[in-house]
């Protein structure tokens, strides 16, 4: 990645990541570059198009716009209302001042995910690089880590498990769960990285996307209860979904 404070990542052909700048808090704004203009399918757009797109945060819709402001260059924005706005700056307001400058190094500014759902809608996520970095050094110091289901070194590589929340984002690959929507401020960052595959001398070449998820701490205990009866994750989805049909049956 780039080292300015406006530099884009790409994850995947359908994510990317943001640095969030002072423009993106104080403007509810992001100028696009030319690298990125087919992700947002830009040379889709007429010259005055101005799409309406649907931005999902922390399990609520916000709405948005895309707009070419350079048609012969296919250069454009993506803009979003006022109250998104407020809610970025509030979650991220411990990191900067009264005038949005960053009170941290740049290699721990908070990161903005935004996954492609359809082409116009769109998930978005905020990862904070400082707090996976503790999250890690507290598995690490904790007496009781391995209750916890963390039991491979490379569940507690900060560097792994950064990249894996930009793969995955921050909730539960297995049963949506999210820490900040249910705990707020409390659960804000926090989320376990789970390694499916579980043989650490055959990782030399693991895979971020692939080899590991995020995950919750009820999963993740559930997965690793039993070593002999050991639980896949395509299957505990399934259990899940089992469950949440039949609870659903029995209300109604």
């Amino acid at each position: 990645m780039e080292k300015s404070f406006n530099s884009f990542e790409i994850v995947s052909e359908d994510t990317i990541i943001k640095r969030i700048d002072k423009s993106l808090l104080a403007y509810g704004e992001i100028r696009i570059p030319n690298y990125l203009r087919d992700f947002f399918h830009f040379h889709e757009m007429e010259k005055h198009d101005r799409w309406d797109i649907r931005i999902t945060y922390n399990k609520k819709d916000y709405y948005g716009v895309l707009y070419l402001d350079d048609y012969k260059k296919l250069r454009g924005k993506l803009r979003w209302g006022k109250e998104l706005t407020r809610q970025l700056k509030d979650v991220i307001s411990k990191y900067t001042d009264d005038d949005l400058e960053y009170d941290l190094k740049s290699e721990d500014t908070p990161l903005l995910r935004l996954e492609k759902v359809e082409k116009k809608a769109f998930h978005l996520d905020i990862i904070f690089p400082e707090e996976v970095r503790r999250d890690a050094n507290e598995y690490m110091s904790h007496n009781d880590r391995f209750i916890y289901g963390i039991r491979s070194r490379f569940e507690t590589d900060p560097d792994i498990r950064l990249s894996v929340l930009k793969f995955h984002g921050t909730s539960c690959n297995i049963c949506g769960f999210n820490y900040e929507d249910f705990y707020g401020d409390l659960g804000r960052g926090y989320i376990q990285v789970h390694q499916i595959y579980e043989n650490d001398e055959d990782m030399e070449n693991y895979d971020l996307q692939h080899d590991f998820i995020p995950i919750c701490e009820n999963c993740h205990g559930i997965i690793h209860r039993s070593k002999e009866n050991h639980i896949s994750i395509e299957d505990l989805k399934q259990i899940i979904k089992i469950r949440t049909v039949l609870r659903k049956a029995e209300k109604e």
